[in-house]
């Protein structure tokens, strides 16, 4: 792939066909402004895939933690707070 500098006034005067050449592949522009690179113009990477079910499962590993006297077996509420 083809690394061009072009000054931004070049580039907006021939956008179009900087673009298709840049879309084809063949390019990547650096647009400079009184000589120093202020933009590149390059192809997209391949676009990321879209989450799955895998990628979610264990996500939030680590983030919750417990106090030390919790007990996870023992039960929500006493019986005797419940009227009945």
């Amino acid at each position: 792939m083809n690394v061009r500098q072009i000054s931004i006034s070049e580039f907006k005067a021939h956008c179009t066909e900087e673009i298709r050449e840049v879309e084809k592949g063949e390019l990547v522009l650096e647009l400079t402004r009184h000589g120093k690179t202020v933009a590149v113009v390059q192809p997209p990477s391949a676009a990321p895939s879209a989450p799955t079910l895998a990628d979610w499962v264990g996500a939030g590993r680590g983030l919750v933690t417990y106090a030390p006297d919790y007990d996870p077996a023992a039960p929500a509420f006493d019986p005797e707070d419940w009227e009945s």
